[in-house]
């Protein structure tokens, strides 16, 4: 999530600091999608310095990620409903690999250092 301690502590960091890495393996774009309006998403990136490795994406309502049954209730730590966080290697359409933190506050699966093992 936007300005959430992992996200913006570890995850994002993992792509951004990866890119040469992930391009030199082919992939032409790496995409952040976070429950949130676009103009949260554009600040969220200008504040990590990430708009020219990453592109960022606002899910505005969380219909995204209700569609691939990701959304998670976190009203408990006052952030209603926002969305797992995950990571996936998709080619011409085709999800290759898919992966999904098992607790809000986790970092095991969804880095770029494991999707640079997947691809």
């Amino acid at each position: 999530g936007a300005y959430t301690g992992v996200c913006s502590q570890s995850h994002v960091p993992s792509y951004k600091n990866n890119i040469d890495k992930l391009k030199a393996k082919g992939i032409d774009s790496v995409i952040c999608v976070a429950v949130n309006d676009p103009y949260v998403l554009n600040g969220w990136a200008e504040k990590l310095q990430a708009k020219d490795a990453i592109e960022f994406y606002g899910d505005l309502d969380g219909s995204f990620h209700k569609s691939l049954d990701l959304e998670i209730d976190l009203s408990a730590a006052l952030l209603g409903r926002r969305s797992h966080r995950w990571s996936a290697f998709v080619d011409d359409g085709k999800i290759k690999a898919f992966n999904v933190e098992k607790a809000p506050s986790d970092f095991k699966v969804s880095g770029a250092e494991v999707i640079l093992d997947q691809i």
